[in-house]
């Protein structure tokens, strides 16, 4: 299953309560001269839609770049035929303040046919224990109050794509969750059967058939990690391996004699946090990449050197690291890392603006030339509203020098 179009709406935080992103290439897709294209992944069957290997999500502080990113892996989870996120906590499921009802609609591509499917999802009733606090966050329940799923035309081009409400005018109504009982369309006794309403209608598309969803926790992996992974993230490493039957690692430095048998939070302790969030991050690219799945990483920076941070991303630039269309989404406080990036589609900018409400604005959208650094747009403001505005720093740096110096 590859994600071409997401479209959520009841979402406070949101421009008209609504986040719009697109998966797929919208600006013109070259070969190399060996007939190779990086950065996209075409679908099968000679298709004119490419999926991006690579999508980079940059913004002000508080726009929402997590909530995003959360809200694509909730989507990705239900729609791998998984069952719907009961719960909303703190930290990394955060998905921000919603509204009492959501709908979401999203354009898909399964074995060979395009899909779309909208769903109404709304607060469960409140009922015994069903809303309940975690980690001191009160959160309830969702479940699928309404849903659609329509067949697409065979032949797809971009822009039938990215208008959600043209292309359901344009597609074959073939499901839907409720109606009346003359409705043909509507699910009978059979498909009802193992579909309750924590579990979306698109499963009986996909087969509930798993797409693997990566989302790394900055946690050394239990696993034996190959040398060449280790040392590029730390050379002084001779081998870390993973003793499963006794849950401890063997870990030889270069410049010791012995090794060291310890448990995963001593070897956490003697190697690097860079290490330890490299080895993972990496772990989980292979998994990702092996499988044509996603790898969703917020603030992909954190704890590595910016140049493994270009190499990560380059495995999934690459054809030949990424044969099966895997797509890394990651959002960063570093507009330098953008740079990297060689395509302007898949660069999505988050501002804020003078309603506190965020807008998503897709950098091609607004940026024509590429030969301009995509660092320097965003450090000077040209897409207005990326950086923190100038009044607000200067104000926070005159209070500060007030309580040094008063």
């Amino acid at each position: 299953m590859r994600l071409l179009k997401l479209r959520v709406d009841g979402l406070t935080l949101f421009k008209n309560k609504r986040l719009e992103l697109d998966f797929i290439a919208t600006d013109r897709v070259s070969r190399d001269e060996e007939g190779n294209v990086s950065d996209v992944t075409q679908l099968a069957g000679g298709s004119a839609v490419y999926t991006q290997n690579v999508i980079g999500i940059v913004g002000v502080n508080a726009a929402g770049k997590t909530t995003v990113l959360n809200l694509v892996r909730f989507v990705l989870g239900y729609m791998s035929g998984n069952y719907v996120m009961r719960q909303f906590a703190t930290g990394a499921n955060l998905m921000g303040k919603l509204e009492d009802r959501m709908t979401i609609s999203c354009a898909f591509y399964e074995k060979g046919s395009y899909y779309l499917i909208e769903s109404q999802l709304k607060a469960a009733a409140k009922r015994g224990d069903s809303t309940r606090m975690v980690e001191g966050s009160l959160v309830a329940p969702l479940v699928f109050e309404d849903e659609w799923l329509w067949a697409c035309p065979a032949r797809m081009s971009r822009k039938a794509i990215l208008d959600i409400d043209q292309l359901k005018s344009d597609s074959t109504l073939l499901l839907k969750r409720n109606g009346g009982a003359g409705d043909e369309h509507v699910l009978n006794d059979a498909q009802r059967t193992f579909l309750g309403d924590d579990m979306s209608i698109v499963s009986i598309i996909t087969g509930r058939k798993s797409v693997p969803v990566e989302y790394p926790e900055r946690s050394l992996p239990l696993v034996s990690l190959p040398t060449p992974v280790v040392q590029a993230f730390d050379s002084s490493v001779e081998y870390l391996n993973w003793n499963n039957e006794n849950q401890v690692f063997h870990l030889k430095f270069k410049n010791e004699d012995a090794e060291r048998v310890v448990n995963a939070a001593v070897a956490t302790a003697m190697l690097s946090n860079g290490t330890v969030v490299g080895a993972e991050f990496v772990d989980r690219a292979i998994g990702a990449l092996k499988s044509g799945g996603y790898l969703i990483v917020d603030e992909i920076e954190t704890g590595l050197n910016r140049s493994l941070v270009g190499t990560i991303i380059e495995l999934f630039a690459s054809p030949v690291t990424n044969p099966h269309g895997a797509t890394l989404l990651f959002s960063t406080h570093f507009s330098e890392l953008l740079d990297v990036l060689r395509r302007k589609d898949n660069v999505i900018v988050l501002v804020r603006n003078e309603s506190f409400e965020t807008e998503v604005i897709k950098y091609s959208d607004r940026i024509v030339r590429i030969e301009n650094k995509k660092s320097d747009v965003i450090i000077n403001n040209v897409i207005k509203g990326s950086m923190p505005k100038y009044p607000d720093v200067r104000a926070m740096r005159n209070y500060v020098r007030e309580r040094v110096n008063g």
